[in-house]
């Protein structure tokens, strides 16, 4: 029963984001938003994920999951009903930034709860998180298509509601959930950033993050200037999604039986020549070949870099260890989310995806070097040094 709750409200939480992340060309043309200002509202949600993943995450390895569950749930709830009401930029900023908040925090307590005191084949249950949220924000623009018809504001309205009905049933599974609860505090994530299995997946997320944030802030705008409809824009992400939806649990055993650096090495090399050609991009088709190339890269490497973290903190530190890690890549994707649209008018993707594809290829080649100075475990998941 934890299991489905969990999945399915991940599912709902992405689903959530999914439908903002295709609205945001039509919030632009509603309320006349200039570049800065969609900028702006895209970045929020990740920022707002980023400090509440950094203030909270040690909590939740102390055993306070309970509170934060439920700050999750009722962020949810309350970002998706203030789309319905927003009117202004501001009001746009802090129902995003609400969504943040509910989609960081909950990654943290499910993780924990699902992992319970038993560090072996955490891989698979966090790569079955990673798919089942996939799955749900690659069916946010289906919802908003499907309901859109009703109103702007249905889509927020419905899953504002369905969140609200199970949402708190997932927060009581999950408050009462063993988890292992050891006695942390700040300082610790401190400790925890100068390891290096640690710090080579920081800058794994960073490449990977820094995609997410211009992808989310961009796509539907580029897309839309090429000519692709609501509709075409809806089925090529569902296509896009597919590799996620399948690969993060077999990508997340595979780095916990190897060793997480052994795969997100060489997917984060192969990710980077699919950053690039995001910005050749001539129509449906190729918007999906090259988007499916670069989910597969992007799933190994995503589950090889919370398996490298796993490696350095074991059960008892996972939340935070976890925590710090995403918090690092959401900072890199509010940066990349704020700066993207004006980027993308003023250079035009070519430029934007080339070149952030080059400094994931220089990503790449630190990681291996900071994964020199520890030697990495025939299997995964065994050491905490």
């Amino acid at each position: 029963m934890l299991f489905v709750t969990v999945y399915a409200t991940q599912f709902l939480l992405t689903a959530s984001l999914g439908v903002i992340f295709a609205y945001l060309a039509d919030l632009q043309d509603r309320y006349d938003l200039t570049n800065l200002e969609l900028g702006t509202i895209a970045a929020a949600g990740f920022i707002a994920g980023l400090a509440s993943q950094l203030l909270l995450s040690p909590l939740v390895d102390r055993g306070h999951h309970r509170m934060v569950v439920w700050v999750s749930v009722l962020s949810a709830v309350a970002g998706a009903f203030g789309f319905v009401f927003a009117d202004s930029t501001w009001t746009l900023v802090t129902s995003r930034a609400l969504a943040g908040v509910s989609f960081g925090l909950f990654g943290l307590v499910a993780r924990k709860a699902l992992i319970g005191h038993d560090i072996s084949g955490s891989g698979s249950k966090v790569g079955g998180l990673l798919s089942f949220g996939v799955a749900g924000f690659v069916s946010g623009p289906f919802i908003g298509a499907a309901l859109s018809g009703v109103s702007f504001e249905a889509p927020f309205l419905v899953t504002g509601t369905v969140m609200a009905l199970l949402g708190p049933f997932a927060a009581v599974l999950i408050s009462n959930s063993p988890i292992a609860a050891t006695a942390v505090d700040y300082s610790d994530l401190l400790k925890l950033l100068r390891r290096p299995r640690v710090q080579a997946a920081i800058l794994v997320h960073v490449g990977i993050w820094g995609l997410v944030g211009m992808f989310d802030a961009t796509v539907d705008r580029y897309l839309t200037d090429l000519g692709l409809s609501s509709t075409e824009f809806a089925i090529g992400l569902l296509i896009l999604g597919i590799p996620f939806m399948l690969l993060p649990p077999h990508a997340g055993a595979l780095a916990e039986r190897l060793g997480g650096g052994r795969v997100a090495v060489p997917a984060l090399v192969l990710f980077a020549p699919a950053v690039v050609l995001y910005g050749w991009v001539g129509g449906l088709w190729t918007f999906i070949a090259i988007g499916v190339a670069e989910a597969i890269t992007e799933s190994y490497s995503e589950m090889g870099a919370q398996v490298l973290v796993l490696e350095a903190t074991g059960v008892e530190q996972a939340a935070m260890g976890t925590g710090v890690l995403e918090a690092i890549g959401l900072a890199m994707a509010a940066v990349a989310a704020f700066a993207g649209p004006s980027l993308y008018g003023q250079f035009g993707p070519r430029w934007l995806f080339g070149v952030w594809g080059a400094v994931c290829l220089v990503l790449s080649g630190i990681v291996m070097l900071r994964l020199k100075a520890v030697k990495i475990p025939p299997k995964g998941i065994t050491l905490t040094h």
